[in-house]
């Protein structure tokens, strides 16, 4: 399925800003301090996951790292909907809405 139709027969194309945050950048060959925003228009029944395959595809170096061999997504970053760390598989299960603000940011560890 392709996911960056812009419309479909279910109804309108869903647009949704993705902001890549810190270091990040450089996985997608955006260098400085201003952050990176990307705009990227699905189609409804789009997941966050999904969200994320279509960002992998289209920057290779991004998706080395976050993705394994297998296709199962790593903690090579911290994935934010509208606010929300989404902390679990079901989290970036769910299904997108037009509007959402996606965040990447590098993964916090410590203690």
């Amino acid at each position: 399925m392709d996911l960056t139709t812009r419309k479909t027969k279910e109804g309108q194309a869903i647009k949704v800003t993705v902001e890549v945050m810190s270091w990040l950048k450089e996985d997608f060959g955006h260098q400085g301090w201003d952050k990176l925003v990307i705009e990227e228009t699905v189609s409804p029944g789009t997941s966050v996951m999904d969200l994320l395959r279509v960002i992998a595809d289209k920057h290779p170096r991004f998706g080395q790292k976050a993705f394994a061999k297998n296709q199962d997504f790593l903690d090579y970053c911290a994935v934010i909907r509208n606010g929300t760390f989404l902390s679990a598989l079901a989290d970036l299960n769910t299904e997108l809405q037009d509007g959402d603000n996606i965040k990447l940011s590098p993964g916090f560890y410590g203690g």
